[in-house]
């Protein structure tokens, strides 16, 4: 009873340290206009005396038009240099203010980007965060009463310092958040966020359902992927036995060691129940299953990946997770927030109070800002934040679907540039291309034809195709071991989101029917270009000749 009277007191605090935020939001859904001008003169002013604050003349910028004329849109490959400065210890490089560590997520040209986090950055997250979560408990006041999972992303990465001595990575999803709030969910969560520091991903994965299982009032769980679930759910009967056996005693007996330094805090938050444990364990030997309503019957929402390429995911994980609310996260990259979801608007709106966005409807014109959007339009999306990105290309499309007073309500449709994205991998064609020249330049295969697309035929991962004979026994190896220097694709293989790659050899003609299938697709016969990633599925059928399978497989696509 105390412990709910804890939790309960802890929610309704954070939920008070939400009402500011989400009420700015819903005042500028208005006048996004006057929002957004107001965040871009705050940025300008307070990083004028920074390194590049200096060399594009920030001091001097009045208007939004002003600052499109004097700052260049830039990708990250143009950053870089100015970015390994700040990794390097360099100060007063993007922002005058100190940077507090740096994220690392997956590059298009290069394996990672490193992402500089400052107090601004983590604040500009905090009010996209707080206004959301306001309108969710608002929208569902049984979550006040219950606990909460938010996903620790990546589990058992290894710790990472950059030269100049900066952390890179963020322990748990709650780093979005500042300390006050941290503190308050810190009595709502579930899991404790040390599970960050478990070195070996099954115990890590353990771990986490060891400390679920210990909390039916579960009402809420954050994750990005729809497929990480199906996996911890999958962990969860694999090892469910010896699970619920130390569920019942109080104890903690995962596959693997844990860090003398953090099994204390584990211990701490360990509680024995054996009369949940018996009742669960009825429950497996009657059926050979633990049903979710059963292990979490107080479960009121799953905040998820809904759009683009997980969009597929979320009727499994209805069936999984049956009454549930899957509520879809709306564009959240590790550079910037663009959308949240509000339930009152069935939609994501743009997230107008964190960041200043410029939005480019077709390559070479000129960036609208959010005020400017127009219903049923596409858009690229340019950030400009408090972690010192200006004028960056996201590398993400947006459709307007609609609007929340003035500002747009924006709908996730992929990434750009032919990124192809399963479960959060981020493969881009620059990186998958660099990865087959160097296996060529190594000899590993001969090949007038090499392309690597997913897969959903035998299990969800990549294929490389290859017209002609290669003598490498080992290639799948070394493209998986080349490809892991993506650290979104190498978290989703160790996770089991992601087979290990495969090998399809054609024996002739691959250029014929990788032609044929493009012209199908509607491109110009003249302007189909040989490509070293690309995004769609089926090609095991295209390859195999079977033009049947391929017009079904474009029923499903489009």
């Amino acid at each position: 009873m105390l412990e709910r009277t804890i939790r309960g007191a802890a929610h309704l605090a954070w939920m008070a340290s939400c009402w500011k935020p989400y009420r700015s939001l819903r005042r500028a859904q208005d006048n996004p206009a006057a929002a957004q001008a107001r965040l871009l003169e705050r940025m300008l002013r307070a990083n004028a005396s920074s390194a590049y604050g200096r060399k594009f003349g920030f001091s001097r910028v009045r208007t939004a038009r002003e600052f499109q004329s004097a700052v260049p849109i830039v990708d990250y490959d143009e950053l870089r240099p100015w970015i390994e400065r700040i990794k390097e210890g360099e100060r007063t490089v993007l922002t005058e203010e100190p940077v507090l560590m740096l994220e690392k997520t997956s590059g298009s040209s290069t394996a990672a980007k490193y992402i500089p986090y400052t107090s601004s950055l983590r604040r500009e997250f905090q009010r996209a965060v707080g206004a959301w979560m306001f309108d969710l408990h608002a929208h569902q006041p049984a979550m006040v009463s219950g606990t909460a999972y938010w996903a620790i992303t990546p589990l058992a990465r290894e710790p990472e310092i950059t030269s100049g001595g900066l952390r890179v990575g963020f322990e748990n999803d709650t780093e979005y958040l500042g300390a006050a709030e941290r503190f308050l969910l810190g009595k709502i969560l579930a899991v404790p966020g040390e599970v960050a520091r478990v070195p070996e991903l099954d115990t890590a994965l353990y771990v986490t359902l060891r400390f679920l299982l210990q909390s039916p009032s579960l009402s809420f769980i954050s994750v990005w992927a729809p497929s990480f679930l199906t996996i911890l759910l999958g962990h969860l009967h694999n090892n469910a036995e010896r699970l619920l056996a130390d569920l019942r005693d109080g104890r903690l007996r995962p596959p693997g060691p844990l860090p003398e330094a953090i099994a204390p805090a584990f211990d701490r938050f360990l509680r024995a129940d054996a009369a949940r444990a018996r009742r669960l364990e009825h429950a497996w030997r009657e059926s050979g299953m633990l049903r979710v309503q059963d292990l979490w019957p107080n479960l009121r929402v799953i905040s998820c990946w809904t759009d683009a390429s997980s969009r597929p995911a979320v009727p499994a994980l209805r069936d999984m997770f049956p009454g549930v609310d899957i509520q879809g996260k709306g564009l959240l990259a590790t550079e910037g927030v663009v959308s949240l979801p509000l339930v009152e608007h069935g939609a994501c709106t743009t997230a107008a109070t964190s960041h200043f966005y410029e939005f480019m409807e077709q390559p070479g014109t000129l960036p609208r800002l959010l005020h400017e959007l127009e219903a049923n339009h596409e858009y690229s999306v340019l950030l400009t934040t408090g972690g010192g990105l200006y004028r960056y290309s996201l590398g993400d499309r947006v459709r307007v679907v609609g609007f929340a007073g003035n500002t747009p309500l924006l709908e996730f449709l992929g990434k750009e540039d032919g990124v192809s994205d399963l479960c959060g991998e981020k493969l881009s064609p620059a990186f998958v291309g660099s990865v087959l020249e160097e296996l060529a330049v190594e000899r590993a295969y001969m090949s007038d034809f090499a392309m690597l697309a997913p897969s959903q035929q035998e299990s969800l991962g990549y294929v490389l195709f290859l017209e002609g004979a290669t003598s490498e026994t080992d290639l799948a190896v070394r493209l998986d071991k080349k490809l892991k220097r993506n650290p979104h694709y190498a978290y989703c293989r160790r996770l089991g989101q992601l087979t290990a790659p495969r090998i399809f050899q054609i024996t002739s003609d691959a250029g014929e029917y990788y032609l044929r299938r493009c012209v199908a697709m509607g491109q110009r016969a003249g302007a189909v270009k040989a490509v070293a990633l690309h995004r769609l599925t089926g090609w095991e059928d295209i390859f195999l000749g079977d033009w049947t399978a391929h017009r079904a497989a474009r029923e499903v696509e489009a």
